[in-house]
Parts: structure tokens; sequence; C-alpha cells
């Protein structure tokens, strides 16, 4: 009569601890479906941002290159030479920068002075505030406070030439100025509206309401 209540609690207990583990089991496969499919679905999203981050940074260089000008080089206290015909040293330019224009066959020139000497002529000197440089040497358009200056060797007085634009090409040694012009001679001052001179001669042409010749 006493053992037949306690099989009774025994198998009751036991169909509880079964019940038990399977819940349990249950649930823990719940667990780690949920953790599977939470997981699946942050890997898509992260997919999708990442190709969508990919097709607009691959969309924006397009524009940006579309757009974008040449770069060039460029240099601080730069220093360019030329020469003559015989290959002897002619002039030397000194910037304080120089930027390269792409494209265009020139070099932009800050903060200039030039050394002009041909064989067994007079020395000049000039200086602007800035300057373009054909590569080929041809042309050098000073701008800005302009002078240029002779330094004679024979006791004569300096010429000096000041303006606000000049045009000088070493090769055949010519200087222009097609702006206001003011030259000075020791105690003399000359105004003219233009100017063309040849560095390696002694002849000054300006241009005024009275055309003349001066002959330093």
């Amino acid at each position: 009569m006493r053992r037949e209540p306690c099989a009774r609690l025994c198998r009751t207990t036991l169909a509880y601890n079964d019940r038990r583990r399977a819940l349990t089991a249950l649930a823990s496969r719940a667990l780690v479906r949920n953790t599977v499919v939470m997981v699946v679905l942050a890997i898509l999203a992260a997919a999708t941002w990442i190709a969508t981050w990919q097709r607009e940074d691959a969309s924006q260089p397009v524009d940006q290159i579309t757009d974008a000008a040449p770069l060039g080089y460029y240099a601080r206290g730069a220093r360019i030479a030329g020469t003559d015909e015989q290959g002897r040293l002619a002039y030397r330019i000194f910037a304080e920068r120089l930027d390269e224009l792409p494209g265009q066959e020139q070099l932009q020139l800050t903060g200039v002075n030039v050394e002009y000497r041909a064989a067994d002529d007079m020395a000049w000197s000039l200086s602007a505030a800035s300057a373009t440089y054909s590569r080929d040497g041809s042309k050098l358009d000073l701008a800005g406070g302009v002078e240029a200056r002779s330094a004679p060797t024979d006791g004569s007085k300096p010429l000096t030439i000041l303006t606000e634009k000049l045009v000088f090409s070493p090769d055949t040694s010519v200087v222009e100025a097609l702006e206001g012009v003011l030259i000075l001679v020791g105690d003399w001052q000359l105004r003219g509206a233009a100017l063309r001179t040849h560095l390696k001669g002694d002849t000054l042409e300006l241009e005024s309401p009275v055309h003349g010749t001066l002959r330093p």
C-alpha cells in the first residue's frame, strides 16, 4: 500500500523532468534559430550598405576627373639660364617661385630678376613682380613694377626704364613696352607711350607725341 504512491510520484517526477528538458531544448533551438536569423540579416544589411557605398564612391571620381584641370609642378628659388647661338651664357633668370602652366608651354614666375649680357655688349638687369616665360626661351613677359637698368663699363651714366609691362625677347635682345614708359638718364627724365630698344645696340626708340631717338 505504501509502494504504490511512491511509484506514482516517481513517475510524475520523471515525466515533469522529461517535459522540462524538452521545453529547454525547444527554447535553445529557438534561441539558436533567432540568433542565426539576426546574423544573416546583419550580414545582408552590411553587404547592401557596402554595395551602395561602392557605387557612390565609384561614380564621384568620374565627375572629379572630368572637371579637374591638369596639375603642373612648381619650384621655389628657381634659376633659368639661356645661351646665344654660339652656346655662350647670355642671360640668367632668378625667380622666387616657378609654376608650370600645363597645356600652355609656359612657366609662371614670381619675384623675377634677370641678368642679361650678350658677348662683348653692355650688361642689363631687369626685375618685375611676375613674368611669363616661354618654354622655348623666345619671350619673357614681365609685369608689375618693371625696371630695366643698364650697367655701362665706360663710365657713362646708367639708363633706367620704368614701366608696368615689358616684353623681352632673349633670342633677338629686343625689349618692348606698349604702355606708359619713364626713362631716367642721370638728371634727364623722358616719358613716352611706348618703347622699343635692342639691348645689343645703342639706340632707344621712344614713342610719344613727339617722336625721337635717344642715344645714351
